[in-house]
């Protein structure tokens, strides 16, 4: 039955993903994607909405809005930029054996900075932001990403955000460009509201270099205490490689995190991901394999096997199924499918 209701709903996304989606071209103030520019300001209003159907093989399926986003922006064309992101998080849930409430709702800055550029190499950013460690974390919103669920390698070893201090912008190396970035996480009085698993105190520095136009590489590098059962300082270190050309791309991303508490284990993670076009230019199949060392149980393994369907870049509808070993904890087998709209 929870399958029959899961393909019920999936029916109707499907004939409503097939109507035709026009985007306004003009020169009015809203694109959709690029949100809404008031007037001569320097203000632009956006965000993003998503929505997902979660069906576990060993668990009840759910309906989740899972985020709601707004982004606010000011620029205008000085050395000062400001961004913020306010966030509600299941804000709808509902499924078998549960009605359909908002008794999951909480709302939080997911970013919240400001930026002052130096120069057109250096860019100082105050507030809270996301870590920079791999690339899946600073893109991870719904609509820019190819699957539902999240590679367990791009969240669960370091906190996704910080609060604090970075020093971010490029230089040519070798006639092509390298991105830097480097931080400090201090304080939580820049976090408006405090995230899960925050850092107590972080250091850390990413670079990412372009080798050519298809292909780029970048490394992470980060020292952190974290709030957890076993508070240590980690040492974590990252690679990651994504290539694109035309429709096709693979990326992949590796961390390594070790302590020197005791009681607490060095871990592998990491993932490779091919995204391969089909029949027209908006039909995409995603595969993904997963592999996740953890704390209290053998190394996990998972892979994801989808579809992504984009009428428009900035929408986007998925498909997907997991499975895998040793994994019922981080990445749970079952089927997904969701909905994002970058507004």
């Amino acid at each position: 039955m929870r399958l029959f209701s899961l393909f019920k709903l999936l029916a109707i996304a499907v004939s409503i993903a097939s109507m035709p989606v026009a985007a306004d071209d003009s020169d009015s103030a809203y694109r959709l994607g690029s949100g809404y520019a008031v007037g001569e300001t320097g203000l632009r209003i956006g965000g993003y909405a998503n929505a997902k159907i979660d069906v576990p093989r060993s668990a009840p399926w759910y309906f989740e809005a899972t985020d709601l986003s707004m982004f606010i922006t000011w620029d205008n064309g000085s050395r000062l930029r400001f961004f913020s992101e306010l966030e509600g998080g299941d804000v709808l849930r509902g499924g078998e054996g549960e009605a359909l409430g908002t008794q999951y709702a909480h709302f939080e800055f997911e970013r919240f900075y400001l930026d002052t550029l130096i120069n057109n190499n250096l860019t100082v950013r105050l507030g809270k932001f996301l870590t920079p460690i791999g690339q899946w974390n600073v893109i991870h919103a719904a609509p820019l990403v190819w699957t539902t669920s999240r590679p367990v390698a791009t969240e669960k070893s370091f906190s996704t955000h910080a609060s604090g201090l970075m020093l971010h912008g490029s230089i040519l190396v070798a006639s092509r460009q390298l991105e830097y970035s480097v931080y400090g996480d201090a304080t939580d009085a820049l976090d408006p509201h405090q995230s899960r698993e925050p850092f107590d105190d972080a250091v850390g520095a990413r670079l990412r270099y372009y080798l050519d136009d298809t292909l780029q590489i970048g490394a992470s590098f980060a020292n952190f205490a974290l709030n957890d059962l076993h508070p240590a300082r980690y040492h974590l270190a990252g690679l990651d490689v994504k290539w694109s050309y035309q429709k096709f791309e693979l990326s992949s991303e590796v961390i390594y995190r070790t302590s020197g508490h005791a009681n607490t284990k060095d871990i592998w993670q990491g993932f490779a991901q091919s995204v391969i076009p089909l029949f027209s230019q908006h039909w995409f199949a995603v595969g993904r394999y997963e592999f996740f060392d953890q704390p209290l149980d053998k190394t996990g393994q998972a892979g994801v096997l989808g579809l992504a369907y984009r009428p428009l870049p900035p929408v986007v509808w998925k498909l997907e199924y997991r499975t895998g070993t040793h994994n019922e904890l981080l990445a749970p087998d079952g089927l997904s499918a969701s909905f994002a709209i970058l507004f």
